[in-house]
């Protein structure tokens, strides 16, 4: 039954009613939804619209809105109330405020790996739930943290989970093989160096901000022994920036300048210096760059055959590609080259090890110093309250730190199951008599 009415649109009492309670919401809305969505949603209402012109009658009448709104979407009347009483009882008018992704440390990184390493030490079963809880009781997370920023911290630092007998999810001691090749690696490295009687340099940056996240922020880079700081490498700037991570700050070029000019030339013997990954300390030299999937096909074609490697006739791109992966060439880093040019060593650390970085132990020092004495949120003051933690960061301070550090090596060393290596054995065969009898001897006894 159709219902002829002269009774415009925007004149009936429904339409007024709904347009006087949400104004604006509709309107939100609809700019809101995908494009796509827009363009259906016009499109249908057009074409009713003009069905509704030419008959000179709506096809349902104006006290049934739901019952409309129905019809023009192709949904049922029970669906268009439920979205509607959804839409008045929630905020969807309201934007959302964008979630802040969880930062962690380097501090909050290594105590988390180290928690999870004594508890498997303890052969104890963890889940995400348990570990969530036990690093907020300990301090070393916010309350607010989510599993799922923790979940997704766990994964980047190299470790799996699966699905136990008991359906729950179940953390396994087990790390990525690169992480732990690389842990490995640098242990014996630096057990090596020491033992050649080296003196081990460890070199960082950090940045100190007061008010944190809106106030002055300085970056300080520099190196340092058991002994203190190395004289000379201690450097203090503005940041030009307050905001964002400070590791902007630093790029490839500033730090080797300050190697070249402040760290190399005070150092007056041969040293190994321990550096982390960050990306300035780890660009790679002209020669190891392996092209990406942004290489152009000519310029993967003048690689390969730069590098005497044979080309399948009519290869396409992704053939290209992959037979440049194949043949990648060893990672060689600018930073090292130029540490191996003055005669001394690199260590790199593996990602989220800043315990083996005794600086960083250092690092925590002077900012718990500058925490706790700052009074004035001002660039002098702030740079002042640096120098004097650069005064309180003497050698106890330093030796301390150096022994902590190798008192986590130690832990690695035993939780990674690593066994001194084994020189050749050397046994002296002598031609006379007695020893052919000894011997005759030996073996007639293994015999028996």
């Amino acid at each position: 039954m159709h219902i002829r009415t002269n009774v415009g649109y925007s004149s009936s009492p429904a339409y007024t009613r709904l347009q006087a309670q949400q104004p604006s919401t509709m309107s939100g809305m609809l700019l809101h939804c995908p494009r796509g969505c827009r363009t259906a949603f016009v499109l249908r209402l057009a074409t009713l619209y003009r069905s509704e012109r030419t008959r000179d009658a709506t096809y349902i009448s104006l006290n049934r809105p739901y019952d409309r709104v129905a019809h023009t979407m192709g949904m049922t009347v029970r669906g268009v109330r439920q979205m509607v009483h959804r839409a008045n009882t929630s905020s969807l008018s309201t934007p959302a405020t964008p979630i802040t992704p969880t930062v962690f440390d380097n501090f909050a990184v290594g105590a988390i790996r180290r928690h999870i390493h004594r508890r498997f030490a303890d052969k104890q079963h963890l889940t995400l739930s348990v570990l969530s809880m036990e690093l907020k009781a300990e301090g070393v997370i916010p309350e607010h943290t989510s599993e799922t920023a923790v979940w997704r911290l766990i994964h980047t630092m190299g470790f799996k989970y699966k699905v136990s007998q008991r359906k729950m999810y179940s953390y396994v001691r087990r790390e990525s093989p690169d992480v732990v090749c690389r842990r490995i690696g640098a242990l014996r490295a630096l057990q090596h160096y020491r033992e050649e009687g080296m003196m081990v340099v460890y070199v960082d940056e950090t940045c100190r901000q007061v008010p944190p996240g809106e106030g002055e922020r300085f970056v300080v880079v520099a190196g340092g022994t058991a002994g203190g700081f190395v004289e000379g490498s201690y450097l203090c700037y503005p940041a030009k920036s307050s905001q964002g991570d400070y590791h902007g700050e630093m790029n490839g070029d500033l730090f080797q300048r300050w190697l070249t000019t402040h760290l190399l030339p005070s150092l007056p013997e041969p040293s190994v210096l321990v550096l982390d990954n960050a990306p300035y300390h780890s660009q790679l030299t002209e020669e190891s760059r392996c092209p990406t999937t942004a290489t152009k096909k000519a310029d993967l074609i003048s690689w390969l055959e730069h590098r005497s490697i044979s080309i399948p006739p009519a290869a396409a791109r992704h053939q290209l590609l992959l037979l440049c992966r194949q043949n990648r060439p060893e990672a060689q880093y600018k930073i090292d080259n130029t540490i191996h040019e003055w005669g001394h060593q690199v260590v790199r650390l593996p990602p989220g090890h800043p315990e083996l970085n005794a600086i960083e132990q250092v690092w925590g020092c002077m900012k718990s110093h500058v925490r706790s004495s700052l009074r004035r949120f001002t660039r002098a003051d702030l740079q002042a309250r640096l120098e004097e933690a650069k005064q309180l960061a003497n050698k106890d301070v330093w030796l301390a730190a150096v022994r902590h550090s190798q008192n986590y090596e130690k832990g690695y060393w035993r939780s990674d199951n690593i066994h001194e290596p084994v020189g050749p054995v050397i046994i002296n065969v002598t031609s006379d008599d007695e020893s052919e009898e000894d011997d005759d001897v030996f073996l007639d006894s293994d015999c028996d």
